[in-house]
């Protein structure tokens, strides 16, 4: 019976085409991420992630904590994470114009 079966998978595996065995693995691992994102969002929704999310957001509270941020302190986090995200951008944009100007300063010969 067993090899029955193992003889199925491999006359299977010889009738695809590598095309057809690269589609169903990126399938395959396609399903899977999906299944864990998923799943996290399931976890996420279980420890109620989004009311807390809103709660830090508009009104300071630290999840799972009693602390409170007041204006200032929350502008200020606000303004940090905003200069590490243009600070990123803007690097990203500088590394992609060095090739060209290296390649416009050379001399054609």
């Amino acid at each position: 019976m067993l090899a029955l079966a193992v003889t199925e998978v491999l006359y299977s595996l010889e009738l695809t085409s590598p095309n057809e065995l690269k589609r169903r693995h990126s399938m395959k691992k396609t399903i899977a991420i999906i299944i864990t994102i998923f799943s996290l969002l399931l976890i996420l929704d279980s420890f109620n992630f989004g009311h807390a999310l809103m709660m830090f957001y508009l009104a300071g509270v630290i999840p799972g904590t009693n602390v409170i941020l007041d204006g200032a302190q929350m502008l200020e986090l606000f303004a940090i994470i905003a200069g590490f995200i243009v600070a990123r951008v803007v690097n990203y944009i500088v590394l992609s114009f060095i090739p060209n100007i290296v390649s416009v300063s050379r001399v054609q010969a």
